[in-house]
Parts: structure tokens; sequence; C-alpha cells
């Protein structure tokens, strides 16, 4: 694969959040800045710390390309994950009904009340500490847009296209600045997906990402909220307000498509690489690339994230190998399967050894290593 200026073979790489070191959360100075660092030292001394520790984390272990970790501080890192860019623009209440999808419902919905813009960056000063700590290829990770749209709650736009639309021109507004500051590769996180797909999203995205000179990636997932995967809800499942109880399910309720939801719309997609989980599913979920003649890079997420059980790296390699049956080996890269934010910070680390050992293995078998 074409990492920055470099061909590697199977680089590896992590997914979305990782466990903040523990000093970091719960205190006064674990602030992300509206703008810059420009007053408070020691706020910005606290982030690029946590940030040089995960950095560290990820290079100790051996991967290829450095994730940010999404360092946001504050009580609730994963809720962070869509609230950070609220935030961040304009035109949106921060309050709102539940989040009506399974799994995320003890979450809230923002309120969009006013037209979308950008009014601070979104992670400036994450490409910046990550920098400062790496001199290895960067990945920064974006909340996708269809997940922003969708845990709105629209009191504004006429249709929910509209109101993403609005927030692809910020995201791209944001996308040109990173791009000029160095980054490698922007990844979206696009984890409802595979509840389906309208009309609206690859648009929305192809517009987001039109003419920044950056590598983009998209990571699909079946949630990974307090370490559940997502769910259809059935039809008689109880409701509160709308919304469902974390991880309350019927033995009748439908798991997504999975990667079989996101095809065609995602082949016209102005992306570089696709990246989807593999390590809890199987490798069987990869044939819709196959048969939707899929010709970009690919990125497995072969480690599973669910469970803290550390695979070994002989296990790691044997999943690359049944993902070589659907992906080339130059056109694979390798990565968890998404974020591992829900698992001790010593079991997550000895994730990412056992896959950049697996990914060892794998190369050396090929004459590649």
């Amino acid at each position: 694969m074409r990492i920055g200026s470099q061909d590697v073979v199977l680089p590896t790489t992590m997914v979305g959040n990782y466990p903040n070191p523990r000093w970091y959360d719960g205190h006064s100075y674990a602030v992300y800045p509206q703008g810059e660092f420009v007053y408070d030292a020691i706020s910005r001394e606290a982030f690029e710390d946590a940030v040089g520790a995960i950095v560290r984390d990820q290079e100790s272990a051996g991967l290829d390309i450095i994730s940010d970790g999404r360092v946001y501080g504050g009580d609730s890192p994963y809720g962070q994950i869509i609230y950070h860019y609220y935030q961040r623009l304009g035109g949106y209440k921060m309050s709102g009904p539940p989040i009506g999808l399974p799994i995320y419902s003890t979450l809230f919905s923002p309120t969009c009340v006013g037209e979308v813009r950008r009014e601070h960056p979104f992670h400036l000063a994450t490409l910046r500490a990550t920098r400062r700590a790496t001199k290895r290829p960067v990945k920064i990770s974006y909340t996708g847009i269809q997940v922003l749209a969708a845990a709105t709650t629209n009191e504004y736009y006429k249709e929910t296209k509209e109101l993403a639309l609005a927030i692809a021109k910020a995201f791209n507004e944001d996308f040109k600045e990173l791009a000029d500051s160095g980054c490698d590769i922007i990844q979206l996180d696009e984890f409802v997906w595979p509840y389906g797909m309208g009309d609206w999203e690859i648009e929305a995205l192809n517009t987001a990402v039109e003419g920044v000179d950056c590598q983009f990636w998209v990571h699909t997932c079946w949630g990974n909220y307090s370490g559940t995967p997502g769910y259809f809800p059935d039809e008689d499942e109880d409701k509160d307000n709308g919304a469902w109880v974390l991880d309350h399910r019927t033995s009748a309720s439908a798991a997504p498509d999975r990667a079989l939801a996101i095809f065609p719309q995602v082949n016209d997609a102005h992306i570089a690489a696709l990246n989807y989980e593999v390590g809890r599913i199987g490798a069987d979920d990869l044939q819709p690339l196959k048969d939707n003649d899929w010709q970009k890079d690919f990125i497995a997420g072969i480690v599973d994230v669910k469970s803290t059980i550390t695979e070994t790296s002989e296990e790691v390699a044997d999943r690359i190998r049944k993902v070589l049956d659907y992906v080339p080996a130059e056109r694979l890269g390798l990565s968890t399967d998404c974020g591992l934010i829900n698992l001790p910070r010593m079991i997550a680390k000895a994730k990412l050894r056992a896959l950049a050992d697996g990914a060892q293995i794998v190369r050396d078998e090929l004459g590649r290593g």
C-alpha cells in the first residue's frame, strides 16, 4: 500500500479511541481547546503528554501508521466522539432527546437550530501534538458525516440531506487546514453505514473531500459503545421516549447486514481505502469486495476489540492469511476492528503488539519482510 511517499507491505494501524492515560481523565486540565492553547499552558502540556503516551504505545508495539487516539478529555470520552464536533459548529444547541438508535440511546441528540458552519478547528491541536510525538505517518480520525447527521435533532433544514451537505462543507474547510498542516491520512468513522444508506451519504462524503490534498480512508463497523455491537431493534421492543435501553435486545433482533449494506454505494466514494471489522465477524464478510469488484485499498480490522483476550501473533497471522483470499497483499492494510477505548490500556497495548507481530509473520511468508 502507498502510505505517504512510501510503499509499505501490510501496513498496520489502529482505529479510533485508545484508552487515555489514567492520570489524564477526570482532571480540570483535561480540556481540548475550542481554538488554540493560547493562554492555558497547563491544559496544553497535559494534552500533549497524553497524546505522546498513546503515540509511544503504538510505536513500541510496532505499528506503521500512528493514530491520534482521540484524546478529548472530560467525563464522557465516548460521547465526545460526536459532541466534540457539535461544540465547534455554529447552528447547534447542545441539548435534545435521547439518540433513537440502539446502543447509543444513553447519549443525547443535539438540536440543529440554525445554519451549520465551522466555528473552531476540529483536530488541528491533535495533529500538531501527534506530529510532535512521532516521525511516522500520521492518521487523524473524524466522526463520519452520516453519524453526525443521524444523531442530530434537525429543526432547521428541510431534510437530512441538506443538513449533511452543510456538515460536509464544514468538514471540507477543516480537512484543507489539516492537509496543509502535514496530515498523511484522514479517516472518517461512519459507524452507522451498516444500518442503511440512502441517496445522499456518498454525495456528502465526496463534497467533504473535494479539493483536499490528503489520503482519505473510511472506517465502518457495528458499534462499540460500552463494548456492545449494534443491532436492529425488534418491533415490539420497549422504548423510552423513542430510544432503546443500552444493549436491550430480544433474540429476534436482527444484526445489520454488515459489509453488504454499504455496497454498491461505497464504490462511488472518493476515498483511497475502506476499512471494516473482520476479527470478530470473520473473513467471509469480505465477499462483497469481490462481488462488487473493489479495486481500491482495503484495511482489514483483524483484532477483536470487544474481547479482553489478547490474540496471539499466530492467531492474527491466520486471520491475515484468510483475508488474502479476498484482497491481494499489495492492496491490504491491517488494523484493529474498532476503537480500543473500552479495554484496559495494558490489554489494548498487548493487542497492538499482536497485530504488528502477526503482520510480520505474514510478511516473512510472502518474502516481503
